[in-house]
């Protein structure tokens, strides 16, 4: 089965914001927590974390989490 248009338009919107460098979902998972706690606080970001961002913008499963957790953390 050959992929439609609206599935090759996704996969070059996902290519073109891929990092030469990427973290994995394992890595980004052991520290969204700290991300979460730095951008919530409006700190800078530490220099580990701001590929973070980039991270939760191209996987799904990963902006799920960190969706889920940001509501945790704000119904306290």
């Amino acid at each position: 089965m050959d992929p439609s248009r609206e599935q090759l338009a996704a996969l070059v919107r996902q290519l073109a914001v891929t990092a030469p460098e990427e973290l994995d979902c394992e890595t980004v998972l052991r520290h969204v927590a700290a991300y979460l706690e730095a951008t919530h606080a409006d700190a800078p970001v530490a220099p580990e974390l701001a590929m973070i961002r980039q991270h939760l913008d191209v996987c799904p499963s990963c902006l799920e989490e960190f969706e889920a957790l940001t509501r945790a953390v704000e119904s306290d």
